[in-house]
């Protein structure tokens, strides 16, 4: 019996493991890619299920553990945009970092609520769940519920494929260009997407496990390395020019931030996976506290100490040094690892669209080969780090982070009502208020910021894309949305 035990204690580590953050990626947590995954539409097996069961009562995830899992949830690539995000937008831009981190809180600890209320009312959520959010979507308004959320996520992981191919090649360009060699960014990017190819060929996100456990660290270490080096960059200049606040700036902003807190929509998951899940809004509360330690000080040295010299990609700003270098290093090496991961659950859900066999086999690849194709289509199409990250933080990940959690929240909530056999829900006036603020400001703000995102991609330099342009050089390696 202890062996049996320690050989399911061991399981739930490897399952933890999993569920580690990417580091650099938007919403790329094992615990949302597995959302996608091949075949899965609702609970585990029944010896799944059981060891689970067990696992859970003999042990599982810690306070403070959760808290470094859900940290690492969120940091995404889109912390080297909150730089950039503060231009036209100026002290706000901090206020929208806090307001933001709060929300993201909020919203995040209603989507654990939600779990708690699908596991009260049906037996076979309170095994292991592969697919939370869209579960708690079809529980809430139906099948069309599990389908946007379905949709929506493929998007947000795709867009991020996008978003991947670009900053790549703009960290190889930057990279190699300090060696004396110099290609355009349009062409790096095709290097790039040759390169990435054969590693989307490969089988499950489960195959990559390793890759998650320094995820958290290299994010950490990078952005110390950023922070230190525009602060001393900072003191050699001048003069910094600190631009006017813009409602087009708070309005791209939004977009920017948004990306950062991606990962809201995977608190259910380890909620799931707690020891204790009442504590759980102890953990998200750290959580988000370990997130402001990071996007806050990031956003406000580099912008205050270099100005409007900042870059969509903050990297880019930084001087010529070893700082540099083992930061392009750092992203690189993880990138490079990442990208196959979370371009690879939504090839898995397009693939059961169209029966094509599990298995390694040529239609895999063909159909593989094909998206990878058509995201450096869109890259080459808007030939922007920022552009991209603006766009999907806007649109997906704002429908998935703020519209989507309050308003699940409330109708199951609201579903107890009159069903004796469940346990009654009512909602204080306040929570509801602050739902339905939420709600609005991400309608609002995300249609904006959508619209903003679009114009500024059709603006400029970026309204001419690579395969257009008689002259590729114009496409420099700092080409942004503003």
């Amino acid at each position: 019996t202890k062996l049996i035990l320690l050989d399911s204690l061991l399981q739930e580590i490897v399952l933890k493991t999993l569920k580690m953050s990417l580091g650099m990626t938007p919403q790329a947590s094992f615990s949302n890619l597995r959302v996608l995954e091949h075949g899965v539409h609702g609970v585990a097996s029944s010896a799944n299920l059981q060891v689970h069961k067990e696992v859970v009562k003999h042990g599982g995830l810690g306070v403070i553990t959760a808290a470094i899992f859900l940290s690492g949830e969120m940091a995404g690539s889109g912390v080297l945009a909150l730089p950039a995000a503060m231009i036209g937008t100026g002290w706000f831009g901090l206020v929208l970092i806090l307001l933001f981190t709060v929300n993201a809180g909020f919203s995040g600890t209603r989507l654990g609520l939600c779990w708690i209320m699908l596991e009260e009312r049906y037996e076979e959520f309170r095994g292991e769940v592969r697919d939370p959010y869209p579960a708690i979507g079809e529980k809430a308004v139906g099948r069309w519920g599990r389908i946007v959320s379905m949709v929506a996520i493929s998007l947000t992981l795709y867009g991020g494929g996008c978003v991947f191919i670009v900053l790549i090649a703009q960290l190889l360009s930057s990279l190699v260009g300090s060696a004396g060699f110099s290609l355009s960014l349009c062409l790096w990017m095709v290097i790039v997407a040759v390169g990435l190819t054969p590693m989307t060929w490969m089988g499950t996100p489960k195959d990559f496990w390793p890759i998650a456990v320094g995820a958290l660290i290299t994010t950490c270490v990078a952005c110390l390395l950023v922070i230190i080096t525009c602060i001393l960059d900072g003191n050699q200049l001048e003069e910094i020019v600190l631009p006017a606040p813009t409602t087009d700036g708070i309005f791209k902003a939004f977009g920017s931030i948004m990306f950062a807190f991606a990962g809201a929509s995977t608190f259910p998951t380890i909620q799931a996976d707690m020891k204790d899940r009442s504590k759980f809004n102890y953990s998200a509360v750290m959580a988000m506290g370990v997130l402001l330690a990071i996007y806050f000080p990031m956003a406000a040295a580099c912008y205050f100490s270099l100005g409007d010299r900042v870059t969509d990609n903050i990297v880019l700003a930084m001087s010529d040094g070893w700082q540099r270098i083992t930061v392009e290093i750092m992203l690189l090496l993880h990138l490079i690892t990442a990208f196959p991961i979370i371009t690879n659950p939504p090839a898995q859900f397009f693939e059961q669209i169209l029966n094509i066999p599990s298995n390694f086999n040529w239609k895999r690849c063909a159909f593989r080969s094909l998206s990878v194709g058509g995201l450096l289509f869109i890259a080459e199409t808007v030939p922007s780090f920022g552009a991209i990250l603006d766009l999907v933080g806007a649109s997906t990940v704002t429908l998935l982070t703020f519209i989507f959690p309050p308003f699940f929240y409330m109708k199951l909530a609201d579903a107890s009502i009159g069903r004796k056999e469940w346990v009654e829900r009512k909602l204080p006036l306040w929570e509801r208020i602050y739902c339905w603020t939420l709600i609005i400001i991400g309608i609002i703000g995300g249609c904006c910021a959508t619209y903003t995102a679009v114009r500024n991609i059709f603006s400029s330099n970026l309204s001419v894309p690579c395969y257009l342009m008689g002259d590729t050089t114009n496409v420099t390696i700092s080409a942004g949305g503003h």
